[in-house]
């Protein structure tokens, strides 16, 4: 068993985990920590990487993940998918998981963990994949379970990254480990191939 934290259109990195296990715990009761995947993703476009960031209410150091609460001040969701639809309304599959994916960009959730939960599902059911994901109820000690709660263990984890067709590549030249949907659009159904052969 593998322990994640959660994550916003996680990383290839961190879906070839869940592609590889049939159940996976994520982690609800450790302290949010800022700047991580847990609010942010990478995909890419003609100007190279672009982090999408979702803003968070302030509410002061050492509050845990399961309640740290996602801020609709500012209205990010169209932000967020416009720069999706901009970087992949010309790859291969975008028409094909659009509907699907701007669903998930639109749904309007209280709870960070809550909005990533639905969204890694969704992400999961588009490449018909059944996986179980254990929600923590309290801070877990790792001892027997695998720790890749941190992104750079996970990364780490990764020998290669072997290349696929990205839309913006003869600019930009293959960005590797951007966000699992920039996979799932220029590949489609072939992702989970990549994602199960990832070293």
């Amino acid at each position: 068993m593998k322990l994640l934290s959660t994550a916003y259109f996680p990383s290839i990195a961190y879906f070839s985990i869940l592609v590889k296990e049939e159940k996976v715990f994520l982690e609800k009761h450790e302290n949010f920590i800022k700047q991580s995947h847990r609010n942010r993703c990478t995909i890419a476009t003609p100007q190279g990487r672009l982090q999408l960031s979702i803003p968070l209410v302030q509410e002061g150091n050492k509050i845990i993940t399961a309640h740290k609460k996602i801020s609709y001040t500012e209205n990010w969701q169209l932000k967020h998918w416009r720069a999706i639809e901009s970087a992949y309304n010309k790859s291969a599959y975008f028409e094909y998981f659009e509907e699907e994916i701007k669903k998930i960009v639109f749904t309007k959730k209280e709870l960070l963990f809550n909005f990533n939960l639905e969204l890694v599902q969704q992400l999961l059911h588009l490449l018909r994949l059944k996986r179980e994901l254990i929600e923590t109820n309290e801070y877990k000690v790792t001892g027997d379970i695998e720790d890749y709660r941190e992104e750079e263990t996970i990364s780490e984890t990764i020998i290669n990254f072997p290349s696929y067709y990205q839309v913006f590549s003869t600019k930009t030249g293959f960005l590797p480990n951007v966000s699992v949907l920039d996979l799932i659009f220029n590949e489609g159904l072939k992702s989970i191939k990549y994602l199960s052969e990832l070293k």
